[in-house]
């Protein structure tokens, strides 16, 4: 009655962990474009399940035998862990691109001047005040 959501949140679970020591580790990482798009596709069929199981029968819950209850909540324990790991890597992750596009910005301003200098349509310089725009290259 359940494999297949015991299945997704397993599937799900993995690929959290698989993400989470990845970015915690050296070396080459992979698309994590595609990591996420894997997620979100794994979430969508997760939440698919639960609502086919809710319109079937509203206490579908409470009517799992045993084993299929202990699975469940196995399942969903180890989803809920591997979430929370998860979630604090990308935010950690995130935070140190933050990081270093602020300190690229800096240096860029650094080196270029925070003032650009344009003509104005009556021949006039205009000075104004700012960033130098900052690109990041995420292909390499």
């Amino acid at each position: 009655m359940i494999e297949e959501m015991l299945d997704t949140a397993r599937s799900l679970a993995a690929l959290m962990e698989e993400e989470s020591n990845e970015l915690t580790g050296r070396g080459r990482h992979t698309d994590h474009a595609e990591i996420a798009a894997a997620k979100t596709r794994l979430v969508a069929r997760l939440e698919t399940e639960v609502a086919r199981l809710n319109r079937e029968s509203a206490d579908w819950v409470t009517k799992l035998d045993e084993a299929d209850s202990t699975a469940l909540s196995d399942a969903m324990a180890a989803l809920r862990d591997a979430a929370i790991v998860n979630a604090g890597v990308l935010d950690r992750q995130l935070s140190l691109s933050n990081e270093m596009i602020d300190a690229v910005s800096a240096e860029a301003k650094r080196l270029t001047g925070n003032r650009g200098l344009s003509y104005q349509a009556t021949g006039a310089l205009f000075a104004r005040d700012g960033s130098s725009p900052i690109s990041v290259n995420t292909r390499l």
